[in-house]
């Protein structure tokens, strides 16, 4: 291994503070027509990364690239980092935000001997990965992490996202041109790119009624600025960019184990190994806990690993407004906190966070959580408070916030009719006949389970048809969701788009159990989510990582026949049973209740409504407004709307005024004229 003291690269920064302390986050150029000046050029770049500050700041620059990096030390090996780093003896050099997880698999592969271990630096490894394996070599790493490396003697910037996308990537080309950000902002540096807006991602944004942004999850709210998708690489050459998909979720085939207590005992194994991996931190740790499964499977991982390390683990919880008025049914729960107190009490090293937001409500703070993301959003239900756990989290000096985002795509994944109808379409009517019986209970419901199941067997237009005959509401309430202006719809082809992109508007078309987890573990879920805690851990000063969401426990989860999670009418059945004396009954055997997040989101605005109402009655009076939101549609629904009842979260006109207006707002700070 060569010394981090590097030809051609010097420390433009070097500085401790008590906030932001983040991953990092990278930059670079590739002129490859010799027609950009890289370094004024990268210059900028590096100024607009400055506003979130790092341990150590580093570029590098040689004749047509340059390379920076806003580095920021989580990991104790990561105090040993010098970014970017060059290698001169093979002509490589690079940048990267990454944490690798699979550091001793890789060492082993990579040979790497025993006395030199400790020195040895997550970036170092991937460049050696690079060495051995070439393109190949993301297949190889486990982590969070996009890098970008200059080949000299191939004339390459050979790029690479991790295999969930959990860091963002952004990057352009123009004029012969390549660079590449982790924030969209620094793009904007280079004189060829200009900050326009682009319409196919506003006609995405508006007319999707989920809260999914866009279809394509490559694009981004400004043209010429693409977003690296997860499991993606990218090869810069001097006659062109070639990007292509190294790894995606596939369920084929099953794993085939002798007994229950062998996939249990596997699955214990591949999820604490996640975990585990996830609290290499030179700072506290902390995790988003609420009272369900899958955040709290997690966190009683992670208390019990810190326990034997003499460590505790800070759980984070948001919890309803104080005076909050329930209005939920009895199977719903707005304040999760007894289930969290049972956590607290059987993990016995868990110090709980409970976090209520006070003063904030959904629209409180827009406009700095958009300048956060870089764009418009439609979480509001929740994004206010988890950034305001991400504060008080920041004020505990936490530099690793564990969650379990994606639990129940993976982990406490288990329902019972996705399942059924995989059962009766591959034959199996035995086995069919027996979960059928046990999952109506005996009752009178038979008839009607029976025949959904039926319809979901038919072809996707023909379930479309009798869904739009026999319930109407499902439409009602998909299209009440979007506020796109049906000229602007039609003039984006968007019901084209949507056939294109295999997306169902309605949410009528559930699936068999493998073309649904296969759905739902795409390209696009992860891209989604990848750089909004990218961006929201930038600004708070620590790394959100989430092991539900591993590249390892995703193959192992997906992989699982369905009997595992779903038997005998129960369903989440392999984390109920894996978890058995890890997780407190209260919530691990729970099949009465579940939380609801945002229960008091209109109780939030009420106070400010008459503001809020007066400043919606204001959307259309910019031309671009009018060109792109369903002006008559939001002003009628505005009008039924004088006063908020306590239970406006169940209604979907509200929701749609509320994205209508963080749209509008976003227009107006782009400076829509």
């Amino acid at each position: 291994m060569r010394s981090a003291t590097l030809p051609g690269c010097f420390v433009a920064g070097n500085f401790n503070s008590k906030e932001d302390k983040s991953m990092s986050s990278i930059c670079g150029i590739y002129s490859y027509n010799g027609g950009t000046d890289t370094k004024e050029a990268g210059a900028g770049m590096m100024r607009a990364l400055d506003i979130y500050q790092a341990d150590v700041v580093g570029v590098w620059q040689q004749e047509r690239v340059f390379l920076g990096c806003h580095h920021r030390q989580i990991t104790p090996e990561s105090v040993r980092e010098a970014l970017p780093y060059h290698d001169e003896s093979y002509g490589l050099t690079i940048t990267a935000d990454a944490i690798i997880d699979n550091r001793e698999e890789l060492g082993a592969n990579l040979r790497v001997h025993n006395s030199q271990w400790d020195s040895v630096t997550d970036s170092w490894l991937i460049l050696q990965a690079y060495r051995k394996w070439g393109a190949a070599c993301a297949e190889h790493l486990v982590g969070d992490f996009a890098f970008a490396i200059w080949d000299e003697k191939n004339h390459e910037l050979f790029c690479a996202v991790d295999h969930t996308g959990t860091r963002s990537f952004y990057y352009c080309w123009s004029q012969g041109c390549f660079a590449f950000s982790t924030l969209i902002g620094p793009l904007f540096m280079l004189p060829e790119i200009a900050r326009k807006r682009n319409e196919t991602w506003i006609a995405d944004f508006l007319a999707m009624p989920s809260v999914t942004h866009q279809l394509d999850p490559e694009l981004t709210p400004f043209e010429d600025v693409y977003l690296l998708p997860a499991g993606h690489l990218l090869r810069v050459r001097r006659d062109g960019v070639e990007k292509r998909v190294y790894w995606s979720a596939m369920s084929e085939p099953l794993i085939k184990l002798k007994s229950d207590w062998e996939y249990e005992e596997a699955f214990r194994e591949v999820l604490g190994e996640a975990v585990r991996c996830r609290l290499r931190s030179r700072r506290p740790v902390g995790v988003m806990m609420s009272g369900g499964l899958d955040s709290t499977t997690v966190a009683c991982l992670a208390a019990r690993e810190l326990a034997a390390r003499g460590q505790r683990l800070t759980a984070f919880t948001s919890v309803p407004m104080a005076g909050y008025r329930n209005w939920l049914r009895s199977s719903r729960l707005a304040d999760e906190s007894e289930y969290v107190e049972a956590v607290r009490e059987h993990a016995g090293n868990l110090d709980v966070v409970y976090c209520r937001a006070e003063g904030r409500h959904p629209l409180s703070d827009t406009g700095r959580l958009m300048a956060m993301l870089e764009q418009p959003y439609k979480i509001f239900e929740n994004l206010f408070w988890l950034d305001d756990i991400l504060e008080a989290a920041r004020e505990r000096q936490i530099g690793v916030m564990l969650d379990g985002g994606a639990g129940n795509r993976t982990i406490s994944w288990g329902i019972p009719l996705p399942c059924l109808l995989y059962t009766l379409r591959k034959g199996r009517l035995g086995r069919f006949a027996k979960e059928f019986w046990a999952t109506t209970g005996g009752e009178h419901r038979w008839r009607s389970m029976l025949f959904f199941l039926l319809i979901n067997m038919l072809p996707y237009d023909l379930q479309k048809m009798y869904y739009q005959y026999r319930e109407p509401g499902k439409f009602k309430i998909s299209q009440a969701l979007t506020p796109i202006n049906p000229d602007f719809a039609r003039r984006m082809h968007v019901d084209e788009r949507f056939r294109r992109f295999h997306f169902d508007p309605f949410f009528i078309g559930s699936g068999d159990s493998r073309s649904q987890r296969r759905e739902e573990l795409q390209v696009d879920y992860f891209s989604q989510v990848g750089p909004i805690t990218t961006k929201h851990g930038l600004a708070y000063g620590l790394v959100q990582r989430d092991p539900t969401m591993d590249k390892r426990v995703i193959e192992f989860c997906i992989r699982v026949p369905d009997e595992q999670y779903v038997r005998n009418g129960q369903c989440r059945l392999l984390v109920r049973r894996a978890m058995a004396g890890l997780l407190p009954d209260k919530v691990r055997l729970n099949t009465r209740v579940r939380g609801e997040q945002g229960a008091d989101l209109s109780q939030r605005l009420q106070p400010y409504w008459p503001s809020l109402r007066a400043e919606i009655g204001e959307i259309g009076t910019l031309a671009l407004e009018r060109e792109y939101l369903d002006i008559p549609r939001i002003r009628s629904e505005l009008d039924k709307i004088v006063t908020l009842g306590d239970n406006g979260p169940a209604n979907p006109a509200l929701r749609m005024l509320i994205r209508s207006l963080i749209f509008s707002r976003w227009l107006r700070s782009e400076g829509a004229g």
